[in-house]
């Protein structure tokens, strides 16, 4: 950030403070990874730096790195991607420009007024770690959501249907499932949990959806919010 920021012209001790922050999310946040999976992960910038920079100055930075392998830049994709190994761990790198001018150490994902003014490709960014936070912060019990999401991971995998590529549910989506279980039954350890996760699921009235919280309006009018009572 601080060299990007010296060819834009900011002077040299405002650049120093400009700063970005790293963000990690899905599994790896929620703390039910496995070995082997990749480590999904958010660089937050400053208004200045844009996501060309990111994807063509940390490119060429970490292509020189001898602990990086593996590195590939997806700039076009939905949500633009930079994916790379470090040290044999694989990571998927994300970016998202702020309209801040100074990243602060303290920054809260989940304060809605980072929203304002921010491209689609950074709100589509910001939303893993999102609803990661969001996730953590509505479950009743961390240890209890954590040990029943690993073992109804573990069934997915071992029964083929842990993929959203293939059509199944994907990670995220189990971990909603999950989390809404232990709202449900917030003093139930995760054995009950795990019982009752496929007696709740396999009674559910679907098409109703799997919510966590009440859905609320869009804090900004140019932002799009999920509700399917207005687009079914």
């Amino acid at each position: 950030a601080r060299q990007v920021s010296i060819q834009k012209g900011l002077p040299e001790g405002i650049a120093a403070e400009t700063g970005a922050k790293i963000f990690t999310f899905g599994s790896y946040r929620l703390g039910v990874h496995v070995s082997g999976a990749d480590i999904d992960t958010l660089c937050v910038g400053p208004r200045h730096i844009d996501r060309s920079d990111f994807f063509s100055g940390l490119y060429e930075i970490l292509s020189k790195h001898k602990d990086v392998t593996e590195l590939t830049t997806v700039p076009d994709a939905y949500v633009p991607v930079m994916q790379l190994k470090f040290s044999n761990i694989s990571i998927d790198l994300l970016y998202a420009r702020l309209s801040l001018s100074i990243i602060p150490d303290d920054l809260d994902l989940l304060n809605e007024n980072i929203l304002k003014n921010l491209d689609d490709k950074s709100i589509l960014s910001l939303n893993g770690c999102r609803v990661t936070d969001q996730i953590l912060k509505l479950v009743p019990s961390i240890p209890n959501f954590r040990t029943t999401l690993r073992a109804i991971k573990f069934w997915a995998k071992r029964r083929g249907v842990y993929s959203n590529i293939l059509g199944f549910l994907g990670g995220i989506s189990w971990a909603l499932l999950a989390a809404r279980l232990c709202q449900l039954y917030p003093k139930a350890l995760p054995s009950t949990l795990l019982l009752r996760f496929f007696l709740v699921y396999t009674q559910w009235p679907w098409p109703k959806p799997v919510t966590l919280n009440q859905i609320q309006d869009a804090v900004h009018p140019t932002h799009k919010v999920w509700n399917p009572k207005l687009h079914p």
